[in-house]
């Protein structure tokens, strides 16, 4: 078959590692001849790639697939495919559910999807492979097709070995499995001398990362001395694994952004006990303590969930407390109201929250989250941050982002992408910045050339 006018679109639901599983998929269709659609109205593929972490993430999937039935009535031709953690988590019920998916892929099999697609191109009927067991790492470095240009996600390991008790990831993703560091330093070593200054590491634990001697930290370290790397980040990070070797690697390490996601989830000891996340808020502050000894300018986010099942008012002023203790001082949350889930040991639990309290408590921790954000940013007016500029908008704006994460917006010309630029911060809100190139402004320190 001729792919050669062939067209797909991905729509990706949920966290980077979906996102960076995308990028495989268009990379292996783009090898096999096939275009990237605008939108899913012009592909004659569209896949979804989903996430089942949260109920309302997974509606997100049927949601859609309600409009793309109504496209296919209008197309006959279309092909319709679903991947990741729904898929993973609900098999063939997506299909009891959804009649109209033609491919059906978990999270190890992501590989897999150009071939289905010849299969049905070439009259096959459903196709469908959730093997758990299937290497999840087989889709070669070269291949993966990178939504930015400037910031590239490598995969250093998947799954996870925690029990928490709302979280579905260890059925969707299996149990950890980690590359090899010498795999990962060849990745990201092809990604520098593809023109990429900055490289952010994935894992659902990622800082849990071992193989034989070589640990997170050893990781780090490694990744950090690819000569030509400009920036190092990495996410997600759990709790128990914050080490003192992370620590000093935050300390030590240049090119290693001074920015770290480290999801708490609540501040009550009693919650954090019933979700079996394996620490204490007292536990929680320690290393966050430990961290800020090391780097005392670190910028922490974290995610919450209120209305877990037995949160009374008192667990969720424990969870204001933490997120408004000044030895803490959380740069952004993602938070979120508990959804039961299926396969999960909570969803045994009486969820005993109302959701109109649930929505209170939710609002209440936004409102003073942003409140905190405003005056964070507001004391940055008149500095001076250096910014990697990862984005052009029209007219001539540029955004970009700091070493602790913080997006900036301002002028400036299109040959900016991927340099890094000292930029004078002239104004702030919540949740961005905005600045101007000074007269004496030029690009600073970058070895990366200009990205194409």
């Amino acid at each position: 078959m001729n792919t050669e006018k062939e067209t797909f679109f991905i729509e990706t639901f949920g966290c980077q590692m979906n996102v960076n599983d995308s990028e495989k998929v268009a990379g292996l269709l783009e090898a096999e001849g096939y275009r990237p659609a605008p939108s899913a109205d012009s592909a004659d593929f569209v896949f979804l790639n989903t996430c089942a972490v949260r109920e309302k993430a997974a509606d997100k999937l049927y949601h859609s697939l309600g409009r793309l039935r109504k496209l296919r009535a209008r197309r006959p031709g279309l092909v319709i495919g679903v991947g990741g953690c729904v898929a993973q988590l609900e098999g063939k019920a997506v299909i009891e559910r959804s009649p109209q998916v033609d491919i059906l892929v978990g999270t190890h099999n992501l590989a897999r999807v150009p071939e289905f697609l010849r299969q049905k191109r070439d009259g096959g009927q459903l196709l469908v492979d959730l093997n758990r067991k299937a290497d999840s790492f087989a889709v070669p470095a070269a291949a993966v097709a990178h939504g930015s240009s400037v910031r590239a996600y490598v995969t250093a390991m998947e799954g996870c070995n925690h029990v928490c008790s709302f979280c579905v990831v260890p059925r969707t993703r299996g149990s950890e499995v980690c590359r090899s560091p010498e795999e990962i330093v060849a990745e990201v070593e092809l990604l520098v001398a593809r023109g990429y200054p900055e490289v952010m590491l994935l894992g659902q634990t990622v800082n849990a990362y071992r193989v034989a001697d070589c640990g997170f930290a050893d990781l780090l370290r490694r990744v950090h001395g690819v000569r030509g790397l400009v920036r190092l980040r990495f996410t997600t990070s759990h709790p128990e694994h914050v080490t003192v070797a992370m620590a000093d690697a935050f300390r030590d390490l240049p090119k290693l952004c001074p920015y770290l996601h480290l999801p708490v989830q609540s501040g009550s000891e009693g919650v954090l006990a019933s979700m079996r996340r394996g620490y204490g808020a007292a536990e929680y502050r320690e290393k966050v303590a430990l961290l800020r000894d090391r780097v005392p300018g670190l910028a922490l986010s974290t995610d919450f969930i209120v209305g877990y099942p037995g949160e009374s008012e008192e667990d969720f002023q424990d969870s204001l407390d933490l997120l408004e203790d000044p030895g803490i001082g959380f740069e952004g949350i993602f938070a979120f109201t508990y959804s039961p889930r299926p396969g999960t040991t909570a969803v045994r639990l009486a969820d005993d929250v109302p959701e109109d309290e649930k929505r209170r408590r939710l609002k209440i921790l936004n409102h003073r989250q942003q409140a905190a954000q405003a005056r964070r940013n507001a004391s940055k007016v008149a500095s001076l941050e250096t910014v990697l500029v990862d984005e052009i908008s029209g007219g001539g704006r540029l955004s970009g982002r700091t070493p602790h994460f913080r997006i900036v917006h301002f002028d400036g010309d299109s040959a900016l992408l991927g340099h890094l630029v000292e930029v004078e911060i002239t104004g702030a809100g919540a949740n961005s910045l905005t600045g101007r190139i000074p007269p004496s402004g030029s690009l600073t320190g970058s070895s990366a050339a200009p990205i194409l």
